[in-house]
């Protein structure tokens, strides 16, 4: 069983080699509130291969965090700096919030080692 599949045939046996695939490029977080291990992390299958945008649901990075997770979401107060409204935004939250452990995930992912391209 495969990890991901692209609608251009491309297939991923595991997490790794997906992230390390160097035509896949993290490019957005789409949080779901209610569980967020329901949102998605959006990856680019890059130009050139198909372009397609490809969803994989945030809970198959969360083994990645090493760390505090707080109880309290900090959504909509003036201690929230808005970064899980903004799809395109991978930068990490340093408030205490239940949804900031998730914005260290997609930092770690985003900075992923890729492999080379190989000829």
């Amino acid at each position: 069983m495969s990890f991901k599949m692209c609608s251009c045939g491309k297939q991923w046996n595991s997490r790794d080699t997906f992230l390390a695939d160097p035509t896949i490029k993290l490019v957005g977080y789409q949080v779901d509130f209610e569980d967020l291990k329901e949102g998605f992390f959006l990856f680019n299958h890059l130009p050139g291969v198909c372009r397609t945008t490809l969803s994989v649901s945030a809970g198959h990075f969360f083994d990645l965090y090493e760390g505090p997770v707080f109880q309290e979401r900090l959504f909509s107060t003036q201690s929230c700096p808005g970064h899980c409204l903004r799809r395109e935004d991978l930068n990490p939250c340093l408030s205490k919030c239940e949804c900031a452990f998730v914005r260290q995930v997609l930092h770690s992912v985003s900075r992923w080692p890729k492999q080379a391209l190989s000829d």
